[in-house]
């Protein structure tokens, strides 16, 4: 683990276990209305670090990819708060977006958004979001950088620092 920029905290996955327990750990400490932005290539470990977020949450269901039905809901029993899963690499047009509801998904003040493919609407996401940015460094190793734009969501990035790293 490093931090080499300010609000970041970098990191090395091992292996696809290993990048969805990291995504746990995010899980449990996010608070209500977060936006979490997942970016990186395919096959780089989005979705199972969306699984394992959805799993430190408390998702009833485990996630999986919805590339096709673009929004997934995932309840949460204990307080029915809501989990949008959100992935659009398959969006193709201003046209698709606008029919899927991301309003909704990205406004709800109880419920949190993680977003595969976030570039495609750089324009909605809020200044306080977590960006989770993926690199492929082999077969079975990630690079991860976790940072945010905003010191109050700072202060969430350094309790997963410290459940994920003890410092």
């Amino acid at each position: 683990m490093s931090i080499l920029e300010p609000l970041a905290i970098e990191c090395t996955s091992h292996s696809e276990a290993q990048t969805q327990r990291l995504g746990m750990r995010l899980g449990t400490v996010l608070p209500r209305h977060a936006i979490v932005a997942l970016q990186g290539p395919l096959g780089a470990g989005k979705t199972s670090f969306a699984r394992g977020i959805g799993i430190g949450w408390g998702a009833d269901q485990i996630l999986r990819s919805p590339t096709f039905t673009f929004i997934q809901a995932h309840h949460r029993s204990q307080d029915n708060a809501v989990l949008y899963h959100i992935d659009l690499y398959r969006v193709e047009s201003d046209a698709d977006l606008l029919t899927l509801g991301l309003e909704d998904a990205l406004s709800d003040e109880d419920g949190i958004a993680i977003i595969e493919w976030p570039e495609r609407i750089a324009d909605l996401i809020p200044p306080d979001a977590i960006y989770v940015r993926f690199a492929i460094t082999d077969e079975t190793h990630r690079q991860l950088k976790i940072a945010t734009q905003d010191t109050h969501t700072w202060q969430v990035l350094l309790k997963f620092r410290k459940l994920a790293f003890g410092v």
